[in-house]
């Protein structure tokens, strides 16, 4: 049996530590400092927690300093840090953010919530874990024995496995390929170019009656794009919900990713809100495809929509917001260039224009058919981009 992860709870009161202790003691590990020094000194330990719950407000050293120094050292700086405070304005969190925290709980705490962040965020520090490691394999062996595993079959089949866990692991993050709220859909679609890559959709609640979606595409191809992957969606679902627009989601985002930023990574992403009551919609995007609209009756159409910089290289970039309304009936597509980018034997393009012809109003399956019309159109070459599709419809007559 696995041993079961352990949680370090950081408070300089004493209820609050007995309060997080017993919620968390049958499920986790769980070990408590009362100050920033001897949190400190845990997670230092040769057994370091898996996640820090950590108090902002202490005496002596306060929750960001105690961040700041476990970011410094690289023994500390990968254990995800969730910040507990009584403190709930933009500010303040986008501090502990850029001090390298991973989430806010806000005090007075809600036992829910406290376990579902947890679990979340435990499962993204086991996926990071498993693509950091992977990503470390493939720089040291595949370089020290590239010739040797080239030729031992069994080797390349070990690897073959680990992506393709690995590649599990990415798709557990995404969620489902359908959703229907209060008369809407979304359905979606990812395939990547190799065993994992760095492509992403996403989309939840923000409330009763917003949705958010997303659709993106990281720079590069394989381990390294995942892990960055990994890091925007985890970044995208806190960042939604301290923000009013997709633009503000964006901007911070942008600055977000640019910190620490070495390898020069980045991806290309939109992002739209949509009220599920009134149609109304907000988008904004970093560099992305254009998206299309289709209604019932008309011709689809590109929106050709004014769009900020690919996000992680210009730190000021500025994300425009477009308004528009969906009617019943009509619907928004979203593609990665690994839809307009793919190639043929004869290297041509499968672009927009053919991209238009696929998108006959007023059908459901328009993801299947338009990853389909990909697939016969590059009619068996090797896919040089991930292919990820995502439709928002809207109203019980599409389909």
């Amino acid at each position: 049996m696995s041993e079961r992860p352990s949680i370090l709870v950081v408070d300089d009161t004493p209820d609050n530590l007995s309060l997080m202790s017993g919620l968390l003691k049958d499920d986790y590990q769980v070990k408590v400092a009362p100050s920033g020094e001897r949190a400190l000194r845990i997670a230092q330990s040769d057994k370091p927690p898996d996640l820090i719950l950590l108090d902002v407000m202490m005496p002596e050293m306060d929750g960001y300093e105690v961040c700041r120094r476990l970011q410094a050292d690289e023994k500390t700086r990968d254990i995800p840090v969730v910040f507990l405070t009584a403190k709930s304005e933009v500010a303040d969190e986008t501090l502990g953010f850029s001090l390298g925290a991973v989430d806010y709980i806000t005090k007075p705490i809600s036992p829910p919530i406290v376990l579902a962040r947890v679990r979340t965020q435990l499962a993204m520090k086991r996926v990071s874990d498993f693509l950091r490691d992977q990503n470390a394999f493939l720089e040291t062996e595949v370089q020290r024995r590239t010739e040797e595993l080239l030729a031992t079959r069994l080797a390349h089949q070990v690897v073959e496995r680990d992506l393709k866990l690995a590649l599990r692991l990415q798709r557990s993050m995404l969620p489902p390929a359908r959703f229907a709220p209060q008369g809407w859909e979304v359905s979606a679609h990812l395939e990547p170019a190799r065993t994992i890559g760095g492509d992403l959709y996403d989309y939840f609640r923000l409330g009763a009656d917003r949705l958010l979606f997303a659709v993106g595409d990281v720079s590069d191809k394989g381990v390294a794009s995942a892990l960055f992957m990994v890091r925007v969606l985890t970044l995208l679902r806190w960042l939604a919900n301290t923000c009013e627009e997709p633009s503000q989601v964006l901007q911070q985002l942008n600055e977000a990713l640019c910190k620490d930023n070495d390898a020069c990574m980045f991806v290309t992403l939109g992002v739209g809100v949509v009220h599920l009551q009134t149609g109304e919609l907000a988008y904004a995007h970093g560099g992305h495809e254009a998206p299309v609209l289709i209604t019932p009756g008309q011709a689809p159409r590109l929106l050709e929509l004014a769009s900020g910089p690919a996000l992680g290289l210009m730190e000021d970039g500025e994300y425009p917001l477009h308004r528009l309304r969906l009617e019943p009936g009509q619907q928004l597509l979203l593609v990665s260039d690994g839809v307009n980018e793919a190639n043929n034997p004869a290297q041509d393009q499968f672009g927009e224009e053919r991209l238009l012809e696929v998108c006959v109003p007023g059908g459901r399956d328009l993801v299947h058919r338009c990853r389909e019309a990909v697939t016969r159109f590059a009619d068996g070459a090797e896919p040089n981009d991930d292919v990820t599709i995502l439709l928002l419809s809207h109203g019980g007559n599409v389909g």
